[in-house]
């Protein structure tokens, strides 16, 4: 089952980093249209900024779940680093928790504030909801994540020599696996 949610999490992960990539692609197109029919032709091309906008707030929300996943995310550790292994995986454990009960109160705020979002976005066509959707999506898949690390600090903490390893690999300053890679 854990394999896979991590496969599962893994094709997330190409697709979303294929759709951000598209979404600046897009993004970047329709601006150099726009500049270019107001050098040629003196005239601006009026829906751009707000497609832009959308695209931009789209590519985000989609980009931050593969920044997590890819472990690219900035994280200040210098004192767990200082942790036996038991120490920093209890800790890896207390640091999951909290991340999941904050991505589960988001994720159970869903319900209530997209229907809240109502109205067309002027010169879009589409409804506001749709700008937060891609957020939700990428919370309940970090919150997926997060329930994978969980499982490997658990397994840490019960194993005092995978813990140690883990902690001998951080203090050797290695960088460690992208969440992808890890077993």
């Amino acid at each position: 089952m854990w394999r896979l949610l991590d496969r599962g999490l893994s094709a997330a992960d190409r697709i979303f980093l294929a759709a951000a990539n598209g979404l600046l692609l897009a993004m970047l197109a329709i601006n150099l249209a726009n500049i270019l029919s107001r050098l040629v032709l003196d005239r601006g091309i009026i829906w751009v900024f707000p497609w832009t906008g959308v695209l931009f707030v789209w590519m985000i929300f989609l980009g931050f779940y593969c920044i997590y996943r890819r472990g690219q995310d900035v994280a200040v550790d210098v004192f767990v680093r200082r942790l036996p292994g038991r120490g920093r995986a209890l800790v890896r454990v207390l640091v999951d928790l909290l991340a999941l009960a904050l991505l589960a109160t988001v994720l159970a705020q869903a319900p209530t504030l997209i229907p809240r979002q109502v109205g067309v976005i002027d010169l879009v066509g589409i409804q506001r909801y749709w700008l937060s959707v891609p957020l939700f999506v990428s919370c309940f898949l970090i919150a997926c994540q997060f329930l994978l690390d969980l499982r490997e600090a658990v397994l840490a903490l019960a194993d005092p020599e995978r813990a140690a390893r883990e902690a001998q690999a951080a203090s050797d300053g290695t960088t460690p696996e992208p969440r992808e890679a890890r077993p």
